[in-house]
């Protein structure tokens, strides 16, 4: 079994009074700019205890960290371990936000190599956010694709402004999450571990242009969107494709009795994506009526992957109770497994891959987002492949089967990465879909391991 050993480091004792001052100097200094993260990951410790405690209602457990301590994991080296680590080239983004100040960190194997201090408004990064949303078109398309309930008005945001380009949108959202300060040390990065801060974590960071010209934050490193800055210290033992092999548990297109409070569209795709998916892992999947919630659970424990070809709600108000994935039952309720359900199961999968739905989304907080990405991750997987939006059915049948297949290739160790695996992906399909709403939706919530 892995082991998961949390980082350890000196305990911080910084009082808000210097949190206040160093923010307003706003110092160049290294040493001032390595203090800035460490009182920021202070209050992100505090922000994820609430998070977690208050809204999951689970006891947790916190280590401290620090710039230093993040950067000594990630120059451990894959000659001088018995453990696999984290690849050459990975690096984190760390963002904070305090007094109307957006401050961002780029760490790699070395310390501290970038900094940027930026004033904006929460309401200013959300309206980014959502104008990205809408030069893609995202919430109109949607709507089409997604559960809603009947006489209730849906979750989708509608941005009450005149519409601008997907490439002045793109521009502009880069401008404030990748500021030129970052940039011009982010050329090097293969993988990239952004730790968000309020809703940054739904931004789809693969169409980002921060290279000055069209080139796309996907062409040059994978993406991963770790919870917290206390994932990073997580000490992963070696697997490969085939521990993922030897127990998959493949559920696809449940069926879904009809419902008087819901409207709940097809999922033609879902099927075939899953069988196909099956057969990379010569295992036999779930579908239809045999996908009910009670065989899913029962399964769910022992499963080396999970993998679900479904629907899938999040649910900003009430994300535990609210948010779920549709299994089949006999009345269509009780084939909700909920996020609140899900994280407190005891789950040993390396991967859980939902294909569904908006999996990526729920309540937002301080210290990010609770959901059924981090249900899954609470529950005790560490790797979860969420969407970011409801995705075009077709497009997303063949990305993951490009990412099944890219995580398998025996050829490359560099592809068993899942988050390089995935890249691969959505570099394939790109060329087929290039529309970046039915490619780029889907990211690693966990680690590049």
């Amino acid at each position: 079994m892995r082991r998961r050993q949390l980082l350890k480091s000196l305990p911080f004792c910084v009082s808000l009074y210097s949190s206040v001052t160093y923010a307003q100097n706003r110092s160049n200094n290294i040493d001032d700019i390595e203090q800035l993260f460490n009182i920021a990951a202070a209050k992100h410790k505090r922000e994820l205890r609430d998070l977690l405690v208050t809204r999951a209602r689970l006891p947790i457990h916190l280590d401290d960290v620090s710039a230093q301590s993040i950067a000594r994991v990630l120059a451990v080296s894959e000659e001088t371990t018995y453990e696999r680590t984290y690849p050459s080239g990975t690096s984190v983004l760390f963002y904070s936000y305090e007094e109307e100040s957006l401050q961002i960190w780029l760490v790699d194997s070395s310390g501290i190599q970038a900094y940027s201090n930026k004033n904006v408004s929460k309401q200013q990064i959300s309206e980014f956010i959502l104008r990205l949303r809408n030069a893609m078109n995202i919430d109109s398309l949607q709507r089409s694709r997604i559960p809603l309930q009947r006489g209730i008005i849906g979750i989708v945001p509608v941005v009450n402004d005149t519409k601008i380009s997907l490439n002045q949108a793109v521009f502009d959202l880069t401008q404030v999450l990748v500021p030129v300060e970052i940039v011009n040390k982010l050329i090097a990065v293969k993988h990239l571990i952004i730790v968000p801060v309020l809703e940054i974590g739904t931004v789809p960071f693969a169409i980002l242009k921060p290279f000055g010209d069209q080139t796309l934050l996907i062409d040059k490193m994978s993406i991963s969107i770790a919870p917290s800055l206390f994932d990073i210290g997580q000490s992963l033992e070696n697997w490969f494709f085939e521990d993922l092999s030897q127990s998959p548990l493949i559920v696809g297109d449940p069926y879904l009795p009809e419902s008087m409070n819901w409207s709940v569209p097809p999922l033609p795709g879902a099927e075939q994506e899953a069988r196909a998916v099956a057969e990379m892992m010569n295992a036999t999947p779930l579908l239809g009526r045999e996908a009910t919630k009670t065989e899913v659970v029962s399964k769910a424990e022992k499963a080396s992957l999970l993998y679900f070809a479904t629907h899938g709600v999040a649910s900003s108000r009430d994300p535990l109770s609210g948010g779920f994935l549709m299994l089949s039952a006999a009345r269509f309720e009780q084939g909700w497994w909920t996020t609140r359900e899900i994280q407190n199961t005891r789950l040993s999968a390396e991967i859980a891959v939902l294909s569904a739905c908006q999996t990526g989304l729920g309540q937002v907080h301080d210290a990010g987002i609770i959901g059924l990405s981090r249900a899954f991750q609470i529950a005790g997987v560490p790797r979860v492949v969420m969407s970011l939006w409801s995705v075009d059915d077709q497009a997303t049948s063949q990305l993951m089967q490009a990412f099944a297949k890219h995580l398998e290739a025996p050829n490359s160790l560099e592809t068993t990465i899942p988050s390089e695996a995935l890249r691969q992906a959505m570099l394939e399909v790109r060329q087929y879909y290039p529309e970046p709403s039915k490619w780029a939706s889907f990211v690693i919530f966990g680690t590049p391991r």
